[in-house]
């Protein structure tokens, strides 16, 4: 993937991530960063960094107030998991791979909340499904938008 196109796509997952939509948005936006983290790996030619996806975990969860590590962890986890399935998921159509996708946001919804639950108090609520199928449904127009992003970002000449 191009770096342009990475840390511009990084950015607007972080503020779509950030966006002061109300309570509603809140809790059931997908998790924007973790879908463009799968984009990445199933975009890219070579394996990603458990080190850097968990600095931006890291990064996600003290931008966002949450407890230390909760985003980091899921975010690796995740992508353990997605590595351990990649020949499959690479060969399916980005429609087909929603189903994986949607089991992969779930899976890292879930770690995160039992990270902050051991942490502390938390609350347990339906709107962790909700992201990650709301997530899992955007996948094909998000997949779709970020090749094209991808295509037309200007080459480096040199």
């Amino acid at each position: 993937m191009k770096a342009g196109a990475l840390v511009f796509g990084f950015i607007l997952a972080f503020l779509a991530e950030s966006l002061p939509l109300g309570p509603l948005y809140a809790q059931l936006h997908p998790d924007f960063i973790a879908l463009f983290i799968l984009y990445w790996a199933l975009s890219s030619s070579q394996p990603l960094s458990y080190f850097v996806i968990w600095l931006i975990g890291l990064a996600q969860d003290l931008i966002f107030g949450r407890v230390p590590g909760s985003d980091a962890i899921a975010l690796v986890l995740m992508l353990a998991l997605l590595y351990a399935w990649m020949a499959r998921v690479r060969r399916l159509p980005p429609w087909e791979q929603l189903f994986f996708i949607f089991f992969l946001l779930l899976a890292q919804s879930l770690i995160s909340w039992l990270w902050q639950a051991w942490a502390g108090p938390i609350v347990w609520h339906n709107a962790l499904l909700l992201g990650a199928a709301l997530g899992a449904a955007l996948w094909p127009l998000f997949t779709y938008a970020l090749d094209r992003l991808q295509y037309h970002w200007p080459q480096r000449k040199g």
